[in-house]
């Protein structure tokens, strides 16, 4: 049974932007929320984002760039995930999530997170390509 996180910040809808910057995960495992999971990077400046992130992380987290924040966020957070749905991400991360088995499935900031995940469920895990999108109520995989 695949596991998917879905990067939101009020547990109800989709967050805008950069998921390593999401507040939380939930994840869900047979359409039902499991766990939910905090984000260390949600408060961690992004140094190619002159507007940053939220605010200022903790030390240990401070500074991180590239590959090693994105290792950072799969080794302690997304460890376990095999689909993420978000709303956006950087080349650099959704190329090392992908290189990591991850599929990743992208729909505008705000969209409900059940309705992803329905949409995401409703489709054999193996025939979820390695990038998606939901589109107007329909999940779109010949990208």
């Amino acid at each position: 049974m695949a596991k998917i996180a879905v990067a939101t910040g009020d547990g109800e809808t989709v967050s805008p932007g950069h998921f390593a910057h999401a507040a939380s995960f939930l994840v869900f495992e047979g359409g039902r929320v499991v766990e939910v999971r905090s984000n260390p990077l949600h408060t961690v400046p992004d140094p190619d984002d002159p507007a940053g992130a939220s605010g200022m992380g903790g030390e240990m987290h401070h500074g991180l760039h590239g590959i090693a924040k994105y290792r950072l966020l799969r080794e302690h957070v997304l460890g376990d995930v095999d689909v993420v749905i978000c709303s956006g991400g950087c080349p650099t991360s959704i190329t090392y999530f992908v290189s990591e088995g991850v599929r990743m499935v992208f729909t505008d900031p705000g969209y409900s997170v059940e309705d992803a995940v329905r949409l995401v469920t409703s489709v054999d895990p193996e025939d979820l390509p390695a990038i998606s999108v939901i589109e107007d109520g329909r999940l779109v995989t010949d990208y």
